[in-house]
């Protein structure tokens, strides 16, 4: 029993109701972290009986008579009792005679969302496997990193932006590039789309006391600070009565904080944070931008090991609050295969700079109080967070958009995302399965679709099967929802090699496809070889399946009738750009398409 520490605890069940405390002992190597006894515990229970998971509150004094007094449910235990820190050794955390308190759970009999990033790689295909590993080295490579308040320093902002571990918050490395945006944020929770819609909500009332709480704050932050922390602790409780949070400084395992979080307990016994603020005396003061160092902050605490559960069953969704001076910033932030941070409104100012301006109390406060509404919203969600169960050969629901169904024939269909069809982290196409039929769909989002001219080409089968092509409404600010049939088959770009030209077959039958779009006077403005695919010839067909029957056009974001006010998106890449010989904002024309079918 050498290097051996005896610990005493009282346990019990979480799903009791009430709570019914045993007294027991484990023994355990001191110099073992405080998970590892989590583990010891959960197996020793296992032995007996399902499989169970275990979660160790701080030792207090207790015996079992004591703790059914003094906990008789999850949420007093939650309330007075908080979690020992996993990372910790066993022998520095637990000394003296004291006793810890175990909260036991049985695992369900399906399986959770909490195995996906212990799964084998043997049992999951390439892109799912890829990106399980992509996502744990994201998150180990971000709690290795700088702590917020350093790496929101402009010169390591950027390094970051240029690494492997990038905040995709549409800020770029000038020197190495690289691919910054993101999907529209609230694709992954309502929250966000939410925050939007009341802010622009004219019939949205907001109480007198914000009102008033929100003058004050104007008030406050007119007055020049040169010193941070007067500012953080008058800021503090006026935003606190305005957002009906409470917000307090949390420390994560690695020491690092961020300015101000309102915690929520979730069902896992673990703080989750629906928002985060970070405060600053002047814009510049040191160097850093209160909204970057708060989605470092951000970053940080959902990161960091302790959070590990809520990670394995969400996007971790939160708004960001930046402050600096008289200047508001308010964002959103999610962690799908990368942090994501988008701006939900600019910077705005709160400085009383104006006599008789009443309207810019109502202006922020109506901002604010959406903010609030909002945030209350994720305060919800985290509080009743679930397991989600992960399908075999399915990528996590973490890394996917949070509609899950589309109407059809007037009939909802749910369905479930498999993979993205794209290996980058702003992918906005999906490999699904309709959950009725079980058939492979494929899910798109997008801001306009040429949605006649895919009908046009699916009706002679040069395209999928179009299911809907509907809005998702004002909650999404107008994106719309794609869903198409699956075709199993490759495109030009990975059937052929990109160095030499397609056969004169491939060619010939691309031109005959365009002539058929012609004839409904439709362009395709995008022709290039990732967006034609040649359909799989069916096994046991015994004549072949002519080439020209098998080519399928993919992506009709920028197909149309030429004419109808069609135009080329800004920030179009350079590859469209070199191809088409069109700028961006340019109407869309045949000669661009013609162009870029003579590159193909």
């Amino acid at each position: 029993m050498a290097n051996k520490q005896k610990l005493f605890y009282v346990a019990t069940l979480k799903q009791s109701k009430p709570f019914d405390f045993v007294t027991s002992s484990i023994t355990i190597d001191p110099n073992l972290q405080v998970d590892d006894l989590e583990t010891a515990l959960a197996a020793k229970y296992a032995e007996s009986h399902d499989t169970f998971a275990a979660n160790l509150k701080n030792p207090i004094s207790l015996n079992p008579d004591t703790a059914n007094e003094a906990f008789p449910d999850l949420k007093t235990l939650l309330e007075k009792a908080t979690c020992a820190t996993p990372e910790d050794l066993i022998g520095e955390t637990f000394r003296g005679r004291r006793t810890l308190v175990v909260l036991l759970h049985r695992k369900p009999s399906h399986t959770p969302a909490t195995s996906v990033e212990d799964q084998d790689d043997s049992e999951v295909n390439d892109v799912v496997g890829q990106l399980r590993q992509d996502f744990s080295k994201y998150v180990k490579g971000v709690m290795e990193g700088k702590t917020p308040s350093v790496a929101a320093k402009s010169s390591n902002y950027n390094e970051i932006q240029g690494s492997d571990v990038p905040l995709l918050d549409g800020r770029f490395n000038g020197r190495a590039g690289g691919q910054t945006a993101a999907p529209p944020i609230e694709i992954y929770h309502p929250a966000f789309g939410a925050f939007s819609k009341r802010c622009k909500d004219p019939e949205l009332e907001v109480p007198n006391d914000v009102l008033c709480h929100t003058a004050s704050l104007l008030r406050s932050v007119s007055k020049i600070s040169v010193q941070e922390a007067p500012r953080d602790s008058e800021t503090r409780v006026i935003l606190a009565k305005i957002l009906g949070v409470s917000c307090e400084h949390v420390m994560n395992l690695n020491q690092t904080l961020s300015d101000l979080t309102s915690v929520q307990h979730t069902l896992q016994s673990i703080n989750a944070a629906p928002v985060l603020v970070e405060v600053k005396g002047e814009l510049g003061v040191d160097g850093s931008d209160p909204s970057v160092q708060a989605s470092f902050s951000y970053a940080r605490f959902y990161c960091n090991r302790e959070r590990t559960a809520v990670r394995k069953r969400s996007c971790c969704p939160a708004f960001l609050v930046g402050l600096t001076g008289p200047w508001l910033v308010i964002m959103g932030a999610v962690l799908t295969s990368r942090v994501i941070v988008q701006r939900l409104s600019p910077y705005e100012w709160l400085g009383c700079s104006r006599v008789l301006d009443d309207d810019q109390v109502l202006q922020v406060a109506r901002r604010l109080y959406a903010l609030r509404l909002s945030i209350a919203d994720l305060k919800e969600y985290y509080q009743n967070l679930p397991s989600p169960v992960v399908q075999h050969n399915h990528i996590h629901p973490r890394f996917c958009p949070c509609i899950n169904s589309f109407s059809l024939d007037c009939k909802d269909v749910s369905f479930v995302y498999v993979q993205p069809l794209e290996r980058d982290p702003s992918s906005i196409i999906f490999k699904a399965v309709r959950c009725d039929t079980q058939s492979p769909i494929v899910i798109k989002f997008a801001r306009r679709y040429g949605e006649a001219a895919h009908k046009w080409m699916a009706d002679k089968r040069l395209a999928p099967k179009l299911l809907t092509c509907k809005s998702l409404g004002e909650n999404y600010n107008g994106l719309l929802l794609v869903v198409m049939e699956f075709v199993e088959g490759q495109t030009l770009h990975d059937a052929y090699d990109s160095t030499k030209p397609l056969p004169k077959d491939v060619r010939d039958s691309v031109r005959k496809a365009l002539d058929i779009l012609a004839q409904g006077d439709f362009v395709f403005g995008d022709l290039r070889r990732p967006n034609v695919m040649l359909e799989n010839e069916n096994e046991g067909e015994e004549l072949e399946v002519p080439l020209e029957k098998r080519i399928r056009f993919i992506d009709f974001d920028w197909a149309g009738r030429e004419g109808s006010g069609l135009r080329y998106p800004f920030h179009l890449a350079s590859v469209v750009l070199e191809a088409s010989g069109a700028s961006e904002n340019d109407p869309i024309t045949r000669a661009h398409q013609d162009k870029m079918f003579e590159k193909l």
